[in-house]
């Protein structure tokens, strides 16, 4: 059996010192011209065909670009977390990800359309609403399991001071009832 072969694509500017790759890569972001790259290069005693840095620059640009839409996603991120302090990392994404489906399903030529498999589209959404409603799921049971133990402290609360302190417990029970009757006042002064 054949060991696996590494596509990654290497070429002579991978192999050039740090410091004069960065300073290729920053005459690229530059937007110098091949050329003066190549110009460059030999002025340090590297030999370089101009077709090699092209190579180079495509394969560069793409993977700047990539990580600039890194950068700009995680800055959406974080800007909806900031909106919405409450909202959880998952949710988050769930968000920002819908919103770039939606904007690629929006922003999506006529053509395209006919190239979807209907199949492969409906699983896709499916498996999106299955997501968003297993987490919402969870968080129901998480508020669930917060109420029952917030319930389960009050009891116990209110057993121990109903046992030790009674002139207390009488007292909370008496401003809990007051509370309670003025709310519901309110609510049918409302209807």
């Amino acid at each position: 059996m054949k060991p696996k072969v590494s596509k990654r694509k290497h070429g002579k500017i991978d192999d050039l010192p740090p410091a004069v790759k960065d300073t290729v890569e920053q005459m690229l972001l530059s937007n110098c011209r091949y050329s003066e790259v190549v110009d460059y290069l030999a002025d340090k005693g590297i030999s370089i065909s101009p077709s090699s840095v092209c190579r180079y620059a495509k394969n560069y640009h793409a993977n700047v670009q990539l990580l600039n839409i890194a950068q700009e996603n995680m800055q959406r991120l974080m800007t909806e977390m900031d909106k919405y302090p409450d909202l959880d990392t998952t949710e988050a994404i769930v968000r920002l990800m819908s919103q770039n489906v939606f904007n690629a399903l929006a922003n999506a030529p006529e053509e395209a359309w006919t190239e979807v498999r209907l199949d492969k589209l409906l699983k896709e959404s499916n498996a999106l609403i299955k997501a968003a409603a297993y987490k919402k799921r969870i968080d129901m049971q998480n508020q669930t399991d917060v109420d029952i133990g917030i319930d389960a402290m009050k009891q116990m609360i209110f057993d121990a001071m109903a046992h030790e302190r009674p002139e207390l417990y009488a007292q909370v029970a008496a401003f809990l009832e007051s509370k309670r009757g003025a709310e519901e006042s309110q609510q049918g002064s409302e209807e």
